[in-house]
């Protein structure tokens, strides 16, 4: 269990910091992440919230160690680095490069853990 929270307040963090970054500074954050497109002023805020809404969610789950939906949190987040890679290949922008980096970092312990807590079960 230490692991899953641990994982998941990786994922609190980068959510909770991405969000900010995009609602709040959306230039700035852009260029950090070596964007070479121009986003206009508001999609980027609409990204930021919905990371924003996305980490107190999952942050009431690791609040509460409730981890059921563990498995599932690995599922999305792998479509999600999917998906970013499809946008990549499409525009050529190194900022969904380095997001999947971010989300990579945590998801590849996170499979980790579900296969070592699937050998104990099994």
């Amino acid at each position: 269990m230490k692991a899953k929270r641990l994982l998941l307040m990786y994922l609190v963090g980068y959510l909770t910091v991405g969000g900010l970054g995009l609602a709040f500074v959306p230039d700035l954050f852009l260029d950090l992440f070596q964007s070479n497109q121009e986003y206009g002023d508001v999609m980027p805020r609409v990204a930021g919230m919905f990371m924003l809404a996305l980490a107190g969610l999952i942050g009431v789950i690791v609040y509460h160690e409730d981890y059921k939906y563990y498995p599932a949190s690995v599922v999305v987040r792998t479509a999600i680095v999917v998906f970013l890679f499809f946008l990549y290949t499409i525009d050529g922008d190194p900022f969904f490069l380095l997001i999947d980096l971010v989300v990579l970092v945590g998801l590849v312990p996170s499979y980790v853990v579900l296969v070592r807590e699937r050998r104990s079960v099994g």
